[in-house]
Protein backbone atom coordinates (compact mmCIF):
# COMPACT_ATOMS: atom_id res chain seq x y z
CA UNK A 1 0.00 0.00 0.00
CA UNK A 2 1.51 3.35 -0.77
CA UNK A 3 1.75 5.46 1.59
CA UNK A 4 1.88 9.58 2.42
CA UNK A 5 3.53 11.33 4.99
CA UNK A 6 1.75 14.06 6.00
CA UNK A 7 1.88 16.65 9.11
CA UNK A 8 -1.24 17.04 11.34
CA UNK A 9 -2.90 18.93 14.13
CA UNK A 10 -6.29 18.63 15.81
CA UNK A 11 -8.23 21.69 15.80
CA UNK A 12 -7.79 23.57 19.84
CA UNK A 13 -4.28 21.45 19.78
CA UNK A 14 -0.93 22.43 20.31
CA UNK A 15 0.94 19.94 18.99
CA UNK A 16 1.50 18.70 15.09
CA UNK A 17 2.16 14.81 14.44
CA UNK A 18 4.08 13.27 11.21
CA UNK A 19 1.76 10.24 10.18
CA UNK A 20 1.64 8.17 7.21
CA UNK A 21 -1.86 8.27 5.35
CA UNK A 22 -2.72 5.75 2.61
CA UNK A 23 -3.32 6.84 -0.82
CA UNK A 24 -6.35 5.14 -1.26
CA UNK A 25 -7.30 6.64 1.75
CA UNK A 26 -10.62 8.65 2.13
CA UNK A 27 -10.52 11.81 4.86
CA UNK A 28 -12.71 10.12 7.14
CA UNK A 29 -9.82 7.60 7.07
CA UNK A 30 -7.15 10.49 7.55
CA UNK A 31 -9.40 11.96 10.15
CA UNK A 32 -9.49 8.61 12.13
CA UNK A 33 -5.70 7.90 11.91
CA UNK A 34 -4.88 11.48 12.85
CA UNK A 35 -7.60 11.20 16.24
CA UNK A 36 -5.99 8.19 17.20
CA UNK A 37 -2.58 10.29 18.26
CA UNK A 38 -4.92 13.09 19.95
CA UNK A 39 -8.12 12.04 20.77
CA UNK A 40 -8.90 10.61 23.91
CA UNK A 41 -5.05 11.44 24.72
CA UNK A 42 -5.06 15.14 25.02
CA UNK A 43 -8.33 16.27 23.53
CA UNK A 44 -11.68 14.70 24.44
CA UNK A 45 -13.43 12.63 22.67
CA UNK A 46 -16.78 13.52 21.22
CA UNK A 47 -18.37 9.71 19.77
CA UNK A 48 -21.52 11.87 18.70
CA UNK A 49 -19.81 14.59 16.06
CA UNK A 50 -18.23 14.02 12.87
CA UNK A 51 -14.48 14.67 12.42
CA UNK A 52 -13.58 16.90 9.10
CA UNK A 53 -10.31 17.07 7.47
CA UNK A 54 -9.11 20.57 5.81
CA UNK A 55 -5.46 21.80 4.82
CA UNK A 56 -3.94 23.89 7.01
CA UNK A 57 -4.98 27.54 7.00
CA UNK A 58 -8.29 26.57 4.98
CA UNK A 59 -11.73 27.29 6.28
CA UNK A 60 -13.57 24.94 4.25
CA UNK A 61 -13.78 20.90 4.96
CA UNK A 62 -12.95 18.39 2.42
CA UNK A 63 -15.29 16.17 1.29
CA UNK A 64 -15.34 13.52 3.46
CA UNK A 65 -15.15 11.03 0.68
CA UNK A 66 -12.42 12.36 -1.14
CA UNK A 67 -9.73 10.20 -1.60
CA UNK A 68 -5.89 10.98 -0.94
CA UNK A 69 -4.51 10.13 -4.23
CA UNK A 70 -6.95 12.97 -5.76
CA UNK A 71 -6.06 15.78 -3.53
CA UNK A 72 -2.96 18.39 -4.35
CA UNK A 73 -1.13 17.01 -1.11
CA UNK A 74 2.41 16.45 -1.38
CA UNK A 75 4.87 15.22 1.21
CA UNK A 76 4.58 16.80 4.38
CA UNK A 77 1.33 18.81 3.67
CA UNK A 78 -0.20 20.18 7.18
CA UNK A 79 -3.49 19.22 7.73
CA UNK A 80 -5.89 20.26 10.45
CA UNK A 81 -8.83 17.86 11.93
CA UNK A 82 -11.38 19.35 13.96
CA UNK A 83 -15.45 18.02 14.60
CA UNK A 84 -18.09 19.06 12.52
CA UNK A 85 -19.49 22.32 14.33
CA UNK A 86 -22.81 21.72 16.28
CA UNK A 87 -25.70 23.81 16.12
CA UNK A 88 -25.94 26.00 19.37
CA UNK A 89 -28.54 24.10 20.76
CA UNK A 90 -26.48 20.90 21.55
CA UNK A 91 -23.16 21.96 22.97
CA UNK A 92 -21.07 19.84 25.06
Amino acid sequence: MDMLPIVCSFENGCILTLIPVPVDGTMDDVAATCAEHFVGRMLPRYPDRTMRVRKQGDTAFLPRDLKVRDTDWVMLTTIQVAYEPQSPAVRH
